[in-house]
């Protein structure tokens, strides 16, 4: 395979980087953009010139692979009319609004042999690529990743879906076992879903996490401490700073600066041409989701009188 023939469904502030980053791709052959908003549709089809739809299901015979980055609730449907149709698809994280449409989603790629990533960014920052090489086997991990209340930006899920899964996965990850019990609080003030969420995790193998993560703060912040039994690593990963201990010594370690989503792009298309493996296939997304839902499930949510 030569080019692969790439299209992006969602046209929101998140698609339009995938549009912009596959435009200049030399890997990439980007052949159509899609979206509900015809509107939307012609802006972009005019500005990169490539053809414009409505419909993802237009897509069937003229793409090799899409980025799915619609709504979270419309993930599972059209991912799985591109995957039927054998088209390789990246869908942004959440995998799906349900547990069991991405538990569909990942017996579907393995039944048609289609690659199936799930669009956890973070993954390919740097800075995370040294944490989970520096870090394994972790004892504890505390995270926090908070942001302030952004009115246009989508709300279609809340706060442990739409942040606290980041460190979830990354939590997943470093560690390589499995969530055995969850326990979380969590508070909602601008609509029927949490804003706000403190979550405790005990993994299989005696592993500790402790996870905050908020909408509603004044500051924009995000950062992660795992303790090992060699010591311990901090990461900043707006700053991209890390810190190392061991002992009574420590070290800053400057970390390279790549836009993740680039990166994470050049992967999947790499996989869809069979030069590396997903690095976070379906069943990787799919854990994060099953983790996060139960955190939703054992959660208790208030409501508080003061709005902010």
């Amino acid at each position: 395979m030569d080019r692969v023939r790439v299209a992006v469904v969602g046209l929101g502030k998140w698609g339009r980087h995938h549009v912009r980053i596959y435009h200049h791709l030399p890997q990439a052959q980007l052949v159509g953009v899609v979206s509900p908003n015809a509107e939307e549709v012609a802006e972009f089809s005019a500005r990169y010139q490539v053809p414009g739809y409505l419909d993802h299901r237009q897509l069937v015979g003229r793409a090799d692979a899409v980025s799915v980055v619609a709504p979270t609730v419309h993930h599972y449907a059209i991912a799985r009319d591109l995957l039927e149709a054998g088209v390789h698809v990246l869908v942004e994280k959440p995998l799906t609004a349900r547990v069991e449409e991405g538990r569909e989603l990942v017996r579907i790629a393995r039944r048609t042999g289609r690659v199936l990533l799930v669009g956890h960014v973070e993954r390919f920052k740097p800075s995370v690529e040294e944490l989970l090489r520096r870090a394994r086997e972790p004892l504890f991990v505390q995270a926090r990743r908070v942001r302030p209340y952004q009115p246009g930006r989508a709300m279609d899920v809340g706060v442990v879906m739409d942040l606290m899964i980041h460190d979830i996965d990354i939590v997943l990850s470093l560690s390589g076992s499995h969530v055995r019990r969850v326990t979380g609080i969590g508070a909602r003030l601008h609509g029927e879903d949490e804003d706000l969420a403190v979550a405790h995790l005990v993994l299989e193998d005696g592993c500790v996490a402790s996870l905050m993560a908020s909408r509603v703060s004044p500051v924009k912040a995000a950062e992660i401490e795992v303790t090992t039994a060699e010591g311990s690593v901090y990461l900043n990963y707006l700053r991209e700073l890390m810190v190392v201990r061991s002992g009574e010594a420590w070290e800053e370690l400057p970390v390279r600066h790549e836009e993740p989503l680039r990166a994470e792009l050049k992967h999947f298309l790499a996989c869809v041409r069979g030069e590396e493996v997903p690095r976070v296939p379906g069943e990787a997304g799919l854990e994060a989701l099953e983790v996060a839902q139960r955190i939703l499930d054992e959660m208790t949510v208030v409501t508080p009188k003061v709005r902010v």
